[in-house]
């Protein structure tokens, strides 16, 4: 696998890009030491300090369209696999669609942008762990691996093992389609079925988490037993 390392960029996921607009579409990881201008979900800034994983994976794929984001889930079983074996005694969850939590607060983020280039459709999966250092300004509670063990690993170390996790879960996605994915990531989520508040652009509303569906939403009972179906959004726990 190639790696491609970096001491500073403004964002792994715009140094990946770069290579796909000029037809390499890897497959390959962009690492930084550090970023100046990352991203997470909904255009949030991601803080990003020396000693964390910043670092994103560009591979072509011959998905359809509306599969690819699908890869979220791929890429959030592959970041808790990848952590739960470097920390086997944590207490971890996946949140929907792909927070990965310890002790209940936030210890990754993820970014997926697709695009076609030379008639190519290419994924960019841009993946964030808080390994020494987390913010403390946040929606929502956030930690670091350093926290909850004497020594955090390397950046490096720790994407040299999600290289090889996320590549077979890939491969089971290719082969198999999102159901083993769909399985594998309600085995590791949490709070599901739980009560959730979900913040969406123009409206929030309460209601219990109860499934993931089949085309990766969200479903949600709401109180007056009406099942919604949510695709984009904010979820936060009880």
């Amino acid at each position: 696998m190639r790696i491609i390392e970096l001491d500073s960029t403004g964002s792994t996921n715009a140094e990946a890009r770069h290579f796909a607009q000029q037809a390499d579409f890897g497959p390959l990881w962009v690492r930084a030491d550090q970023q100046t201008n990352g991203r997470g979900r909904n255009g949030r800034n991601w803080v990003s300090p020396k000693g964390n994983l910043y670092a994103s994976h560009l591979f072509a794929t011959d998905e359809p369209l509306h599969r690819l984001g699908l890869y979220s889930f791929v890429a959030a079983i592959a970041v808790y696999d990848t952590l739960v074996g470097l920390h086997p005694k944590g207490s971890w969850g996946l949140k929907w669609p792909n927070d990965l939590l310890l002790g209940k607060a936030k210890i990754s983020g993820m970014l997926l942008e697709t695009g076609k280039t030379h008639h190519q459709s290419w994924v960019i999966m841009g993946i964030g762990i808080n390994l020494i250092s987390h913010p403390s300004d946040t929606p929502y509670p956030a930690t670091s691996l350093a926290v909850h063990m004497p020594q955090a690993p390397s950046p490096q170390h720790v994407l040299t093992e999600l290289s090889g996790v996320f590549d077979s879960w890939r491969t089971e996605f290719k082969t198999k389609g999102f159901t083993p994915i769909r399985s594998a990531w309600l085995e590791r989520a949490i709070n599901l079925p739980g009560k959730v508040t979900v913040r969406l652009a123009q409206e929030t509303f309460n209601g219990e988490a109860i499934d993931l569906c089949e085309n990766g939403a969200l479903q949600v009972r709401l109180s007056n037993g009406t099942m919604r179906d949510v695709h984009a959004g904010d979820v936060y726990l009880g």
